[in-house]
């Protein structure tokens, strides 16, 4: 069994693979070639391409509790909460260790986004 202490001593490490990698934040409009660009580059250099909108489609589809929240704001035509958003790329990048970097494609979508970051 893990103890308490042990589960916040994972949960550090796991975070801190997030320190060194290179972070890139790809922006433009809707349908400008983001996500083809975002593959080339991941494919070519060994990067995690991080699609906020697949992400978004997969997790709404789940029973989860956050992907019935996400996939009811998405029928309301509502945007989905940064913070919701912000965790969710955040399990994404740290379901990928091994990764050189990310590109996170979609986010932020404004400038309160932003900075959060």
């Amino acid at each position: 069994m893990i103890g308490p202490g042990a589960l916040v001593t994972l949960n550090r490490a796991r975070r801190d693979i997030l320190k060194s990698p290179l972070i890139i934040f790809v922006m433009g409009g809707p349908g400008c070639g983001k996500g083809t660009q975002c593959k080339n580059m991941a494919t070519k250099n060994g990067f995690c391409h991080v699609g906020l909108g697949q992400l978004l489609r997969q997790e709404a589809q789940r029973g989860t509790r956050r992907g019935q929240k996400i996939r009811y704001l998405m029928l309301q035509g509502l945007l989905v909460p940064t913070g919701v958003i912000l965790d969710m790329i955040s399990d994404h990048m740290l379901s990928c260790p091994e990764s050189r970097g990310f590109l996170i494609d979609g986010f932020p979508r404004g400038a309160e986004a932003g900075q959060r970051v």
